[in-house]
């Protein structure tokens, strides 16, 4: 069964999510996998762990990647981030990306499709629990994704949320979204005039948790800390959101995983 305190309060799961952006040489999931390891030591009733930006690639075997007690589920990048017209058929791959879900062993749960296939650098899977399946999404929206990437990763969203699907959602991850205002569910100093391609984006996306009725964690949390130019930028680009409130009772911020500028969040 599902372990916890994570669904309708009684039989729920505890999540830990961490994002891991630094450069592909040194950053990513592979240099951080022993400080991961020791994390599942210390929080041991962690069910599911959800990261992005692994900057995995084929050259990583799975073998390289296993943590006693659980099995995974690994979505490296497969497009090439660099061709932004997507106008012409690309073998070449760029680093970067990539999203992995581990899940306790003894959890019952498969791959939830097509979600898998289609979405860029993220992920879902269906967990059977005491009231059924349970659909958990680890999402990474890259700010640097074209119109068609974030149309498809949004319809992807779309299609596991939707009320009459038979499983309840969560949506856990990275969505990059710095100039939404999770207080008010709306774009920051919105204009109808505006023409600026990354906002219209983010307010594609926040249209559509609205209009599916989506509730969410997090609201003036920082989950990013990052230094441009000497200057500190402070900004919420992690959120939880789920399809039914009942889903998630807390969210706790933890530490980064080493020198990720995002911090760990801790679901139940």
């Amino acid at each position: 069964p599902l372990r916890g305190r994570f669904l309708a309060h009684s039989t729920y799961s505890n999540y830990l999510y961490n994002s891991s952006p630094e450069s592909i040489k040194t950053g990513g999931l592979f240099n951080k996998l022993d400080e991961l390891k020791h994390c599942t030591s210390i929080y041991k009733n962690i069910d599911i762990i959800c990261i992005t930006e692994t900057h995995l690639h084929k050259d990583i075997v799975d073998s390289e990647l296993s943590i006693d007690g659980y099995r995974f589920f690994r979505k490296d990048r497969n497009f090439d981030i660099h061709n932004l017209d997507m106008t012409e058929i690309t073998s070449e791959v760029s680093g970067g990306g990539g999203s992995i879900i581990y899940v306790k062993d003894t959890l019952s749960c498969d791959l939830a499709q097509p979600f898998c296939n289609k979405a860029p650098d993220s992920l879902a899977i269906e967990v059977e629990c005491s009231i059924g399946k349970l659909c958990i999404a680890c999402v990474y929206r890259s700010p640097n994704l074209n119109s068609l990437l974030n149309n498809l990763l949004l319809s992807c969203i779309k299609d596991i949320c939707k009320e009459s699907n038979p499983y309840e959602t969560v949506l856990i991850g990275d969505f990059n979204l710095p100039d939404i205002s999770w207080e008010t569910g709306s774009l920051k100093n919105y204009s109808n005039s505006t023409n600026d391609k990354n906002l219209l984006q983010q307010l594609e996306f926040m249209d559509a948790f609205n209009e599916l009725g989506l509730n969410w964690s997090l609201v003036n949390e920082i989950t990013r800390h990052r230094m441009v130019q000497g200057v500190l930028q402070q900004s919420l680009l992690d959120q939880v959101l789920f399809t039914n409130d009942a889903l998630v009772s807390s969210v706790k911020l933890l530490s980064p995983l080493g020198k990720s500028d995002h911090v760990s969040l801790k679901v139940e």
